[in-house]
């Protein structure tokens, strides 16, 4: 795969740059909880606080405008399990183009709402992100519109990259970054920033059990799809695919794997100890650090909490314990 594939430390910080006055600078801030559990130093990034709900929004913005005038006129589409498909509904918005976002019908209510709040044409098909991603390609070719992936598009991963910019720039001295992982467009970014700018840190990936495509990819060397279950994790459901994969092999030291309970509990605990509303896909990284993942690593540690777009009848479940 040529070098043009992934985008480069330059990459990063022009999207930093286009960012500005659109994305949050979100919280950054030193966990004593999550540190007596880590025993080691850990401070979270909470990307829930961005205008969007989650980090999303840095790498959809960063795609659309970067295309010509001419694309953003025939129209953008797009596939999302909720939060890319809201980062493109508000790029759409600020930058003058019309979108379609394919989204499971299954997907959160908060997520869907926010979608059609924007101003974007939801489109909920039946079945899993996949089904949903294969439905938004075809329309893509039909109709003539962009197609902005929701995690290996190098414009995407880059506006990614700049959450890593961000703790780099508070915390020059991070060792281990933990990253949720889905397809791999987040810890992308954040591993291209952290290789070129703080080299001996630690890049690692959280996935839960249930939605661990990428961590069972980079263990087989190729792109595999395991079997996935009902989760909390909805937003880290489905395939990578080669370039994402490709990508994390050159920036990723590892992926761990995390139970559905320790993902409630991260919550939990994120809710209790922080007033941190977060959704299951955002609480994997917290999650490995209290199954201890952390161990034997040197800290500092920084772990993103990538979104906050949780429905509130579920978050009320999960904090009561019965989810």
């Amino acid at each position: 795969m040529s070098e043009a594939a992934f985008p480069t430390i330059d990459d990063v910080r022009a999207a930093a740059e286009r960012l500005h006055g659109v994305a949050e600078r979100t919280p950054f801030f030193r966990s004593d909880a999550l540190s007596a559990a880590a025993g080691v130093e850990v401070w979270i990034k909470d990307e829930g606080r961005q205008r969007s709900g989650s980090f999303k929004l840095r790498g959809a913005y960063n795609a659309v405008a970067l295309l010509a005038d001419g694309e953003r006129k025939r129209g953008l589409v797009t596939a999302s399990a909720g939060n890319h498909g809201l980062g493109v509904a508000i790029a759409s918005r600020l930058l003058g183009a019309r979108a379609a976002i394919y989204v499971p019908a299954s997907a959160p209510a908060v997520k869907r709402e926010r979608i059609a709040a924007e101003g974007a044409e939801l489109r909920l098909v039946d079945g899993t992100y996949d089904e949903a991603h294969a439905e938004a390609e075809r329309e893509a070719e039909r109709s003539g519109r962009y197609f902005v992936h929701a995690f290996s598009d190098p414009r995407v991963v880059a506006g990614s990259g700049t959450v890593g910019l961000e703790i780099i720039a508070d915390l020059p001295d991070v060792a281990v970054l933990v990253v949720p992982v889905g397809g791999g467009g987040l810890i992308g970014g954040i591993g291209t920033a952290a290789r070129a700018l703080v080299p001996g840190a630690t890049v690692l990936g959280a996935q839960s059990v249930q939605t661990s495509a990428m961590h069972a990819s980079l263990a087989a060397g190729r792109v595999v799809a395991p079997a996935m279950g009902e989760t909390l994790c909805d937003g880290l459901w489905g395939e990578t695919d080669a370039r994402s994969l490709a990508l994390a092999r050159r920036v990723v030291d590892g992926v761990a794997l995390v139970s559905e309970a320790s993902v409630a509990r991260a919550i939990r605990l994120l809710h209790r100890e922080h007033g941190i509303r977060a959704e299951g896909s955002a609480a994997v990284g917290v999650a490995a650090i209290l199954e201890g993942a952390m161990a034997g690593l040197s800290g500092p540690v920084a772990v993103v909490v990538s979104g906050s777009n949780i429905d509130g009848t579920r978050l009320a479940r999960v904090l009561e314990g019965s989810d």
